[in-house]
């Protein structure tokens, strides 16, 4: 049937179709539009709430190490947060967990006790966002709010995610109506764009119909002839199907084609997932060339270090430096990377900003079939919040948990390492054992939690009557350990000893009530009382008690013969 159909209505009929398979593949993406829309937006409120959430991270660290007060750093917090509001109609709150809300863009929340608050389906929203969240993990809730400046509720979905230092829950959300209406518009574009490409493609059929259609036959047969080498007279066709000709005159191009086509796609294809991965591996990525200039930074090398392509193109990568690396150190990298291929390892860099930052680096050779080296491909992540885990890890095996003083474990490396030193260099030093009189009497009468209490502040007057150079460590207990270096003789140790004596002897004032306990201390001298830590430990621990024996508040050397207090 379709064999005598002229060519300009076949073109019709192949655009009907086109547009009708357009018209299906449409339906069927419209709801592919709509979810890649609303995992956009929740991707955003999500690192809206993070990126809010890295700052407080920043500023809970910089009052640990007291850098500002905690106070102050729940202020700058806030004002950042407040700062980060109002993109559009999105915008971040704080509440707490009992809940009351720390901050919200309408003032006349802040402050307010939210645990009742509902949404119109009756849900207790605010302790269900801190129920959410209690795992420690980012929850999306959907619920009913009302928008800003309006009353009347409307379906959204938020992000939260709790701050556990300070108790706060950080959250973001979006209006579903946003994402309606953006998938509206959308999908209007989308129509908008296939009516175009329909009357382009009528338009086109028209005319290719009316031009294609007469010199038809005679390009058939002009191509036959071509490819069989022969000349092109000038013959008509017996066929009133032009495409029946075409066909046979283009067999002979079919199979290069074809072949030259399917490497083409293949091809195509492997550059077009090689793009996908470079611009969303989480991964910076750095390409140099065989000068170990740059040549091509993805979007995540961007976000880690703040510099833009055009900042680094056709730089050398040692803009990154930090200057935390020796020349021998880069030395050793390029000798392992050029004589295996590739490296790995961790190195500290900077940001545009300057701030530097430690990061797990890959890097490799990139050769030419014949070995030759074209260049060098880097990739890299920040693994500045992994080192900070490993810190707070580290500390915390190392440290007592009540009083944030050496533990015992500590302590004793400490000790064995004090005394490799003392050998080495051939100083001396001094080990005292102190032990709080009276501080069973307090457990026994004032409770647990006083006690716990008197431990706290004993430590911290213990550390406050020695030099910032000396050791304090809790044992057990109402027992502590001091290790004095560098001292001259008996005498810098007693001084630190009466120090202590009289610092512990101030009653304290525990939940108003006075509390009076004391301190007896016994001292070991490197070399005169042992050379090995154990020796120490128990001269010093015989010394403390023989303090207790001679009537308490007091401290005693080991040696005999040396002056007391």
């Amino acid at each position: 049937m379709l064999r005598n159909t002229p060519i300009g209505l076949r073109l019709y009929l192949i655009l009907v179709v086109m547009l009708a398979a357009v018209v299906v593949i449409a339906i069927g993406g419209v709801q592919a539009v709509h979810q890649r829309i609303q995992t956009e937006r929740q991707s955003q409120a999500r690192i809206l709430v993070e990126a809010a959430l890295g700052h407080l991270h920043y500023l809970d660290d910089q009052a640990r190490v007291g850098a500002i007060s905690h106070a102050e750093a729940r202020t700058r917090g806030v004002e950042a947060i407040a700062s980060m509001s109002w993109r559009k109609n999105d915008y971040l709150w704080i509440n707490d967990l009992n809940p009351v809300i720390v901050w919200h863009p309408l003032g006349e929340w802040i402050g307010r006790d939210v645990s009742q608050t509902r949404d119109p389906s009756g849900r207790l929203l605010f302790q269900e966002f801190v129920e959410r969240t209690a795992a420690g993990e980012g929850a999306f809730v959907s619920y009913l709010w009302p928008r800003p400046g309006s009353a009347e509720p409307r379906p959204k979905l938020s992000y939260v995610q709790r701050f556990e230092p300070w108790g706060w829950i950080i959250g973001s959300g979006i209006y579903v109506d946003d994402l309606d209406q953006v998938w509206r518009d959308t999908i209007l574009q989308w129509g908008s764009h296939t009516g175009l490409i329909g009357l382009i493609g009528v338009l086109l059929a028209w005319w290719i119909g009316k031009s294609v259609t007469r010199p038809l036959a005679q390009v058939t047969r002009t191509m036959r002839r071509l490819a069989q080498g022969l000349d092109v007279p000038e013959q008509e066709t017996d066929r009133e199907d032009e495409i029946g000709d075409l066909i046979r005159a283009t067999q002979v191009f079919r199979a290069s084609i074809e072949q030259r086509e399917a490497a083409r796609r293949d091809h195509d294809r492997v550059l077009r997932q090689a793009k996908t991965v470079f611009d969303h591996i989480s991964e910076g990525v750095m390409v140099s060339d065989d000068h170990n200039r740059i040549i091509a930074v993805n979007p995540s090398f961007t976000r880690i270090t703040g510099f833009e392509a055009a900042d680094v193109i056709g730089k050398n990568p040692s803009l990154l430096s930090s200057g935390r690396h020796d020349e021998a150190f880069y030395r050793a990298l390029w000798a392992e990377l050029l004589q295996a291929g590739e490296w790995h390892g961790e190195v500290w860099n900077k940001t545009k900003a300057g701030e530097v930052f430690p990061e797990s680096l890959s890097i490799s050779v990139l050769k030419t079939p014949d070995g030759r080296v074209e260049g060098y491909v880097a990739t890299f992540l920040d693994i500045t919040d992994r080192k900070r885990r490993e810190a707070t890890v580290r500390w915390r095996a190392e440290h007592d948990a009540l009083t944030n003083l050496l533990n015992r474990a500590q302590f004793e490396a400490r000790l064995a390492n004090q005394v490799r030193l003392a050998k080495e260099d051939g100083c001396s030093f001094a080990l005292l054992y102190l032990d709080l009189d009276g501080f069973k009497q307090v457990n026994d009468t004032l409770g647990h939690a006083a006690g716990d209490k008197v431990l706290k502040r004993a430590a911290a007057r213990i550390e406050g009557a020695v030099r910032t150079s000396d050791l304090v460590a809790r044992l057990g207990g109402d027992e502590f350990a001091i290790i004095v270096p560098g001292v001259q003789g008996p005498d810098d140790a007693g001084r630190i000893a009466t120090k202590l004596v009289a610092s512990l002897a101030e009653p304290f004032e525990i939940d108003g009530v006075r509390v009076q306990v004391g301190a007896s201390v016994g001292i070991a001298l490197y070399p005169q009382d042992g050379i090995a830590p154990d020796t120490l430990v128990a001269a010093a621990d015989e010394a403390m008690y023989r303090a207790k024996r001679a009537g308490r508040g007091s401290w005693q050397f080991h040696a005999p013969g040396l002056v007391t207090g």
